[in-house]
């Protein structure tokens, strides 16, 4: 539990480094889970987003990065303005009682509700190297 806290204390410290970026809070089922994430721009279509979500029925908990191709619609339509549909993957890590390591993908879309707030519906898959999985749901905030 002391690691979880130690990330969780590394994450939203190292949020202040990050100018222009998104802080996410992040509700995942099933299994039940909180989270926080960081989402940095890369390029105009794509963003990198690590976050680390806490299972407290476990205890366990889910910390990935992963890059993410994520155009406005808005390029190709105005009245589409603000909706952003994205998918990618990366490497992620399961640590519970066995941890593992694995590929982490995501689907899903954001809908800006202003410059600075957005909310997500997104579609989670891990595949661990070591041969577990699970897929879940995840709604959240981005907070710019």
């Amino acid at each position: 539990m002391r690691k979880v806290l130690w990330v969780l204390a590394l994450l939203a410290l190292g949020t202040g480094a990050f100018a222009q970026r998104a802080v996410s809070f992040r509700l995942s089922l099933p299994p039940a889970g909180l989270g926080l994430g960081l989402e940095a721009p890369l390029e105009r279509n794509l963003a990198f987003r690590g976050f680390v979500d806490l299972f407290p029925g476990g205890p366990s908990f889910l910390a990935a990065g992963e890059v993410l191709l994520k155009p406005d619609l808005g390029q190709l339509d105005r009245d589409l303005r603000g909706i952003r549909p994205y998918f990618g993957g990366g490497l992620g890590g399961y640590f519970a009682a066995g941890s593992e390591v694995g590929l982490h993908l995501s689907l899903g879309v954001e809908f800006l509700l202003d410059a600075r707030t957005g909310i997500f519906l997104d579609g989670e898959y891990f595949y661990a190297f070591g041969g577990g999985r699970f897929g879940r749901t995840v709604i959240g905030a981005n907070l710019r």
